[in-house]
């Protein structure tokens, strides 16, 4: 007969049970997707593409290792009630002076892709305020999500994502209804967000005093880690969004919306990345023995790319099937279907990667990965053709390698310095 230890049955539950209840969210945000991709026209789903896409580069932007920061230093003073307030506030203040910078380098282009690909001056202008609603939101949730992480609350944690993911659905069949369009699906995603804050904050405040004062030491601390990834941010704010920016360019709005709709399977994984994200970069940033830090990096990396395989072998089965989800006007993007598969479990496994290291802050050497990128896709730009979405998928996943042989190297290295505290 088996016999576990106590903390296995302990993860197991906690895992079992995160995992039930996300199914539920991403069940939730998958049916929203599916509703935009099938109701909007290809003009109108390239318009909300690209707003999504930009709001993700402001949220990148005023970030800029903020979050490492904060996962390293609280991961110290978690228990310490004063000293993890002022933690918070300080990097919430942070926080707000990088997104007003994130708004002024991102608007400009923002405005140029939505009326470059047909949008009128006005609808795109209105776009980009409600972008900005939404990234108003999102500075404070990326700063107050790391309290019931570290606190390990599992459950608030879920509550916190299943209120904006219903509320969400909710609104958009309402639109589905009487009139859903690029400006109103993205309306949609920003009062939710603004819901999501509005819990999140009434929560934490039992945790942290939001009265705080500010403290040097950790405004220092996070912005040596700011300085140090600030290159690193700036540069992959572009190649994380380098398919859309370069099918804009090479191709049209039909294949800004075709991009879109297929990129819409990444929510496959936002399970496992949420798991990552709620209970497992927590649990890596309070860990401090060496043995153990590098047996569970590779432990979540090794189940980062079985889970990845599995969900590969699941689509190249079944790709008519999946297809069909997205509606008769993608029904046709079977190679695009398999390759954007390919480029989402490669990103996800590098993501997965970066937020180990990032958890720790071990980010020293990550602006190598600028000159190696950079030089693997100029070379690219004379062997792919950048005007199909084939290529442009392909010079994603290829321009990916530097980075993840350059995370191996993070790790090692930080291992190699790391000391417990």
């Amino acid at each position: 007969m088996l016999h576990f230890s106590p903390k296995a049955i302990y993860w197991c539950k906690t895992l079992s049970k995160f995992v039930s209840v996300q199914l539920i969210i991403q069940g939730l945000g998958f049916i929203s997707g599916l509703l935009i991709v099938r109701t909007l026209d290809k003009q109108q789903y390239a318009y909300f593409t690209i707003a999504n896409t930009m709001q993700g580069s402001m949220t990148v932007l005023s970030d800029s290792g903020i979050t490492a920061g904060l996962s390293a230093i609280g991961g110290r003073v978690w228990q310490n009630r004063d000293q993890f307030s002022q933690l918070i506030n300080t990097a919430l203040q942070l926080r707000i002076y990088l997104s007003i910078i994130s708004v002024v380098a991102v608007t400009p282009i923002t405005l140029w892709l939505l009326i470059s690909n047909g949008a009128s001056i006005f609808s795109a202008i209105l776009i980009v305020i409600v972008i900005i609603l939404g990234l108003n939101a999102q500075l404070t949730i990326g700063v107050l999500e790391i309290v019931p992480r570290l606190y390990s609350q599992i459950n608030r944690i879920q509550t916190i994502e299943l209120v904006p993911s219903v509320s969400r659905l909710v609104l958009l069949l309402c639109a589905y209804f009487t009139s859903l369009n690029a400006l109103i699906a993205v309306l949609i995603s920003s009062l939710s967000l603004l819901l999501k804050r509005s819990v999140l904050i009434r929560w934490v405040t039992q945790n942290i005093d939001s009265k705080a004062k500010t403290n040097q030491d950790y405004y220092h601390e996070i912005l040596a880690v700011i300085k140090s990834l600030s290159p690193n941010t700036i540069f992959y704010c572009i190649q994380g969004q380098i398919t859309v920016w370069l099918i804009s360019f090479f191709g049209n709005t039909q294949n800004i919306a075709e991009v879109g709709a297929l990129s819409r399977l990444a929510v496959i994984f936002s399970i496992i990345n949420s798991v990552i994200a709620g209970i497992i970069s927590p649990s890596f940033a309070r860990c401090h023995s060496v043995t153990l830090l590098h047996r569970k990096y590779w432990q979540i990396v090794g189940i980062s790319c079985f889970l990845g395989f599995c969900i590969l072998a699941f689509i190249a089965i079944f790709p008519v099937q999946i297809l069909w989800l997205l509606g008769e006007q993608y029904a046709h993007l079977h190679n695009e279907l398999f390759l954007i598969a390919v480029s989402t479990i490669f990103n996800h496994v590098v993501g997965v990667m970066w937020s180990l290291n990032c958890s720790k802050a071990w980010v020293s050497y990550s602006w190598f990965s600028i000159p190696s990128t950079l030089t693997t896709q100029i070379a690219l730009l004379f062997l792919l053709n950048l005007s199909t979405i084939e290529g442009v998928i392909m010079f994603g996943i290829l321009s990916n390698i530097p980075s993840f042989a350059l995370n191996i190297v993070l790790m090692y290295k930080g291992l190699a310095s790391y000391k417990a505290f």
